[in-house]
């Protein structure tokens, strides 16, 4: 409602001649009108500051000769830059644009070159999906061996992670839990505990003696 009224308040007609949410969308899409479409945002209120920037920093990337993505627009390119055959183009643009910081750059080259070394990365799309993904206990598996391959772990990490899978093959389920800190709040619900303690003895994160002591202090 807030867009609207701002829009109505800027006569009622965007740029490229557009009358509303749908065609301003289509004219806007095109990288072709970007700096129409984000003076027109700026001057009238359009877009949240985040966007704003973000739309900004594509559009300084254009003028300085980088060469985008071949996707044309943002909703294709969301879909063409997550897959994998276009990560190297996407990621050389997000960078040359600033969206990425050093450690986003580290990790997106580590996954390409792992994925240019024939290792197959998880069946999802984009940072979001694949968080969501890789924290479902059935899916955890194949995430932890990516990151793996892909070198997006520390030494203790690694180990770590080993264990897991080591527990998994062996047919172990992980506590129905994502990360340290939901983890240690999770096993400490006495509904799981004996979830956990299987999980962390088949895994070596406890030796038999330990176990058994855990158990019977509950």
């Amino acid at each position: 409602l807030e867009r609207a009224r701002k829009f109505l308040d800027a006569g009622g007609v965007g740029p490229g001649g557009c009358t509303g949410e749908d065609s301003c969308e289509a004219f806007c899409n095109d990288i072709l009108h970007i700096d129409e479409c984000i003076s027109f945002a700026e001057q009238n209120g359009m877009m949240p500051p985040d966007e704003l920037e973000e739309a900004k920093k594509v559009q300084a990337a254009i003028k300085r000769g980088v060469q985008p993505p071949s996707c044309g627009n943002k909703k294709a390119c969301d879909s063409y830059c997550e897959e994998p055959s276009h990560m190297e183009e996407c990621i050389a643009f997000a960078q040359e644009a600033g969206f990425l910081n050093d450690q986003e750059i580290a990790e997106s080259q580590k996954v390409l070159q792992a994925i240019k070394r024939g290792v197959k990365p998880p069946p999802c799309r984009g940072r979001e999906a694949c968080d969501e993904y890789c924290g479902q206990p059935d899916n955890m598996e194949t995430c932890m061996n990516f990151a793996l391959e892909a070198g997006l772990m520390g030494e203790q990490e690694r180990g770590d992670v080993q264990k897991m899978l080591s527990a998994m093959k062996k047919g172990v389920k992980p506590p129905n839990c994502r990360g340290k800190a939901e983890c240690n709040t999770y096993c400490q619900d006495d509904v799981h505990f004996d979830e956990c303690m299987n999980f962390a003895e088949a895994a070596g994160f406890m030796d038999a003696k330990e176990a058994e002591m855990a158990r019977k202090t509950r």
